[in-house]
């Protein structure tokens, strides 16, 4: 479950590199997170666990990585190009969070 929450977060991050969303947005979903005390982060989330999981879901997922980013609140969009280079700047941007 607490996975769950964390790679939710790093998903939010992720959209918000790339435009699909603001940072205010960023921050109504990180802050209604932690008043509901779910965890944003974990010591485990580093680069290559985060590439790792990337390429897991390729195979898992017939080819593709299929990862859901949000474009609002209520709406996502599923995208499978998503770079090693994109996962360590969200994993740098998720540093600048009072996890």
């Amino acid at each position: 479950g607490e996975a769950v929450n964390v790679d939710g977060f790093f998903c939010c991050i992720l959209s918000y590199q790339r435009g699909y969303i603001s940072m205010d947005t960023v921050q109504r979903i990180f802050t209604c997170m932690k008043a509901l005390e779910l965890p944003t982060n974990s010591n485990d989330l580093q680069s290559e666990l985060a590439w790792q999981s990337c390429k897991d879901a390729v195979e898992h997922r017939h080819g593709e990585q299929r990862i859901p980013l949000i474009t609002d609140i209520g709406e996502s969009i599923c995208v499978s190009d998503i770079t090693r280079d994109e996962l360590d700047r969200a994993l740098e941007l998720m540093k600048e969070f009072a996890h």
